[in-house]
């Protein structure tokens, strides 16, 4: 529970920490006030020093109320997880320079790969003309209703782009040739309610169709699911030695 924390702080038995052993316990308090809080002069250390003392527990009680710990003493678990805690942001502060230029290293360290290898999308810059556009053209040449939130249309066309192009719907549109095209013209679809505002009904369309498709596709696959099981119950196979019908 606490060896995290112990060894950020360098403790020498934060394999073997047991809190429930009150020596233990006690000598890692001791050791975190001379080595880490620093709170009382040394001479003032000498009650918390005396570990197995009948006046040991009032002693650290007192120390707890100097240090205003906010936690309930009597809980000796959150008592140590916040002493810990306080110990690790003295220790911080304290080595403050250090920590930084640790921090700045580490961070230059992890820029080259991550210039090396830029996702696709993140280059994409929504408020340049250039993106504009190519989604205004993008638009056009997928017979889309244009919108006038840019990143909006990328992403239905995308999305339509993934759903009629994939191996999987080419596949399917070849053994239908002569079906019709199915077309979505936004002008003459009822939206159920009225934003007042014509972008937003717009959006607010493309975003209904986009999840009929997901639900149509849904459907698609369930029936092939009901298919697929009517097809195991509907020719059981049967083993006459058993006395069994079925598989």
């Amino acid at each position: 529970m606490f060896k995290r924390k112990l060894c950020a702080l360098d403790f020498h038995h934060s394999d073997t920490f047991n809190i429930d052993d009150q020596p233990d316990l006690q000598a890692l308090i001791v050791w975190l006030e001379d080595q880490k809080i620093r709170f009382y002069p040394s001479e003032d250390r000498k009650a918390l020093r005396q570990v197995g003392s009948s006046g040991w527990d009032d002693a650290f009680t007192k120390y707890l109320q100097e240090l205003e710990c906010p936690v309930d003493f009597r809980k000796q678990a959150s008592v140590l997880d916040w002493l810990l805690g306080y110990a690790i942001r003295l220790e911080y502060s304290d080595n403050l320079e250090q920590y930084q230029a640790l921090d700045k290293a580490a961070a230059q360290a992890q820029q080259p790969a991550a210039s090396s290898a830029p996702s696709g999308l993140a280059t994409l810059d929504s408020t340049s003309a250039e993106f504009k556009t190519g989604v205004t053209s993008l638009a056009k040449l997928l017979s889309m209703p244009q919108h006038s939130d840019p990143v909006m249309v990328f992403q239905a066309a995308r999305r339509l782009i993934e759903d009629r192009f994939s191996a999987e719907a080419m596949a399917k549109a070849s053994q239908h040739q002569d079906g019709a095209t199915e077309i979505f013209p936004l002008d003459k679809m009822g939206l159920g309610f009225d934003t007042k505002e014509k972008g937003l009904n717009q959006a607010a369309k493309i975003l209904r169709l986009l999840h009929i498709a997901e639900l149509r596709q849904l459907q698609t696959s369930i029936n092939e699911i009901i298919v697929a099981v009517q097809t195991l119950t509907a020719d059981p196979k049967t083993d006459e030695r058993l006395g069994k019908v079925g598989r």
